[in-house]
Formats: structure tokens, sequence, C-alpha cells
């Protein structure tokens, strides 16, 4: 994956986001939410357990836009806010074990995320991120690969 200047759009995201989960036994009860539709934007159970992923997804700034930074970091921010927004333990000590919670974006995203989130705010949220490059190739981090890669560490 390397750096790239084709704006990828939320739907992108979304689409890659999919495939990279049903190819891991991801895909009962799947749902992607439109641009337009409220709530998280995929919803997916496991094909064995009863685990769910819940994820927001979102794209580039438009070449319109004359901040390109300062967009990436708002849609951050409303990531990061939405997926909290629906972390729920129904009353399970576990929680952990029930939901898995993501934020996805385009790998244009991907130094700034890395810097600003925190590997161990991640284990404790359950928190994963994806970035998807313009050839569709999803990286998935957990805390434990964001822990080696964040630079706020050495």
């Amino acid at each position: 994956m390397k750096n790239q200047h084709k704006i990828i759009s939320e739907g992108f995201v979304q689409k890659c986001v999919i495939n990279h989960l049903e190819n891991q036994g991801w895909s009962k009860s799947l749902k992607s939410a439109e641009l337009w539709e409220h709530g998280v934007d995929i919803k997916v159970r496991n094909n064995k357990f009863s685990r769910y992923w819940l994820i927001e997804a979102k794209g580039d700034p438009s070449k319109s836009v004359k901040s390109p930074g300062g967009s990436r970091s708002s849609s951050l921010n409303s990531a990061l806010g939405q997926i909290i927004t629906r972390m729920h333990r129904n009353g399970k000590r576990a929680y952990k074990y029930g939901y898995k919670y993501g934020i996805a974006f385009p790998y244009s995203f991907r130094s700034m995320v890395i810097k600003k989130i925190p590997f161990d705010v991640m284990d404790k949220l359950n928190l994963f991120i994806f970035f998807v490059d313009v050839n569709g190739v999803v990286e998935e981090i957990d805390w434990k690969i964001m822990r080696k890669v964040s630079p706020n560490l050495h």
C-alpha cells in the first residue's frame, strides 16, 4: 500500500471492509448502511459464533476541500464519536466478547490516525482500525499492532 492521490469514497471503504470480513467468516446478517441511513455503517455477525462487528466508515475529503488534513481530522473525530456512542454492554461484564468495534478509512488517513489513537484505548474499547487502499486492499490494525507501529512509543 502506497501513498495515493485518488479519492476513495465512503461506499468503497465499506464495500472493501465487508469483503475483508466475509473472507474471515463474518457475513451472517450483514447490514451495510447507505450514506443517507442512520445507524452504524456496517453490522455483521460471525457465521459460527454469536459475535458482532459494528464499524463506522469514512471516505476521503473531496478535491474542493481547502484543508484536506483538517477534514480528515474532523472525520476521525466523527467516526470515533459515532462508534463510541454505539458501544453498549447490555448488563454483561464481558462486553468485549459480544461486540468488536471498528473505524474504517482510506489509506490516506493512516499516518494521522496512528499518531492520534493510543493502543491502550483501543484495547480497552475493543476497537480496531481498517485502512483501505485504491486497490481495495484492507489493512486491519488491532491494539497489539498499534502498539508496534505507534510513533508515540519510540
